[in-house]
């Protein structure tokens, strides 16, 4: 079983491959989103309170007179605020005045402060307690024969990320009984009316493959408590997780040689 550290990095390297790339530990982006600015391999942000919260946990580690060398701004004082006035507090010293962008040099400083080991290892520890925790307990309720494997881990994260878990509203999807084996005949006809290559690669892959089949069918039977237009993205993502490849988005994506 990995440690927290390599099983995030793996996860986020598996879930990277559906968007624009792998993020990064010194990732910054500017107010995009409304959010002030968003840092970090998991993108905390000013407007959600997130990356105060993760400010806090590096200056606690580091100790504040060291964190305060990385800015000319008071990163103390910018732990300690609400998400209105931290998200102001982007806009004054680290927006470039009448638009979304970080400004360059306040860029390059906040890479720097992520850069830093303890940084690092707080961005780690708040994963594990948080989107990396969430997914942890959906494979222990769900996959509990296959907790010493990576794959489920990969699976459930990019659920949690993407969907925020097994329920929507008040529905949930069941675990299967241990050792119950799925039918996952619906999820395959479900891949093929949508892309007979993605379909020939999972049935190919999930051929006396128990664990993909078990995933398959989680990811089937979660996609359909999407809306309509969004099931099939949703399936083809996890459903290429759960047998190792696939096709996402057009990309066809082997895994074979990082999940087991």
């Amino acid at each position: 079983m990995l440690d927290d550290k390599s099983l995030l990095e793996l996860c986020l390297s598996i879930s990277g491959k559906f968007e624009a790339g792998s993020p990064s530990y010194t990732d910054v982006t500017g107010n995009f989103d409304g959010m002030g600015i968003s840092c970090g391999i998991l993108q905390w942000n000013a407007g959600q309170g997130t990356l105060q919260t993760l400010v806090a946990a590096i200056g606690n580690a580091m100790g504040w007179d060291k964190a305060k060398t990385f800015f000319s701004s008071d990163i103390q004082q910018f732990s300690t605020l609400k998400s209105a006035a931290a998200v102001q507090w982007c806009l004054d010293h680290y927006i470039e005045t009448g638009t979304k962008n970080i400004d360059s040099g306040a860029a390059a400083k906040w890479r720097t402060f992520l850069s830093q080991p303890e940084s690092i290892a707080a961005q780690v520890s708040l994963a594990s307690n948080g989107v990396l925790g969430h997914a942890k307990r959906e494979v222990a309720a769900y996959c509990p024969n296959f907790i010493d494997r990576n794959r489920p881990y990969a699976f459930f994260f990019d659920l949690v990320t993407q969907e925020g878990g097994m329920s929507v509203g008040h529905q949930t999807v069941p675990p299967l009984p241990s050792g119950q084996t799925p039918d996952i005949s619906d999820a395959l006809a479900f891949a093929g009316a949508n892309d007979p290559k993605c379909q020939a690669i999972w049935q190919q892959n999930s051929y006396e493959d128990s664990e993909a089949q078990l995933l398959l069918h989680y990811a089937y039977q979660r996609c359909l408590l999407a809306r309509p237009q969004y099931q099939w993205d949703t399936l083809s993502r996890r459903g290429t997780v759960a047998c190792r490849g696939g096709i996402v988005h057009g990309a066809v994506l082997d895994f074979t040689s990082i999940l087991d």
